[in-house]
């Protein structure tokens, strides 16, 4: 697997070490409000869920979870996850960054880097949902270049809660890459 680096970032495969890292920040209420999984993760959890990261194959169908980390500091800063269809033209994103990582510009440098190489690689389609309160993020999800096509009622499972969901999609041309 090649690294994606940007100007400031570096999105690569999860390690072990990251574990600790990943658990304090899906930990945080700040971050968890609008996820699916339970909150806290301990660290036990966190290194099962690192573990089933390092299975993953970044290059095929199936689902693939980036680190992220600055360049100048290395260490986890944030995750962000990359479905593949099986016919390799529709993919799945969302990300997640630690709560003091948030209003840098992170998110969106590192979401229109994958959004590239995913175009890049043959994929003609991106979507992405995000819960219909979380306003920052569908701000970055239109900023990077997608656009809303609908809003669905969602039973989030593990928190037991109903949640309005908005629901965006991009192609190629959508991209909004830097200049």
């Amino acid at each position: 697997m090649t690294d994606i680096v940007t100007r400031r970032l570096r999105l690569r495969r999860f390690s072990r070490d990251d574990a600790p890292a990943l658990a304090r920040y899906r930990s945080d209420p700040r971050v968890a409000r609008y996820q699916s999984w339970r909150s806290p993760i301990d660290q036990v959890e966190a290194v099962a869920i690192v573990a089933d990261y390092l299975t993953e194959d970044p290059d095929g169908p199936g689902f693939f979870q980036y680190a992220i980390e600055l360049h100048q500091r290395p260490g986890l800063i944030g995750d962000l996850a990359v479905a593949i269809g099986t016919g390799r033209g529709q993919a799945v994103v969302g990300i997640t960054l630690a709560p003091e990582m948030h209003h840098q510009g992170y998110a969106t440098e590192a979401m229109t880097a994958v959004a590239d190489r995913l175009f890049t690689t043959g994929v003609k389609r991106i979507t992405a949902t995000c819960d219909a309160r979380n306003t920052a993020s569908a701000k970055l999800l239109r900023r990077v270049g997608f656009e809303q096509q609908g809003r669905e009622n969602q039973y989030v499972e593990p928190r037991g809660t109903h949640a309005d969901v908005l629901v965006f999609r991009m192609s190629s041309e959508q991209l909004r890459r830097p200049s």
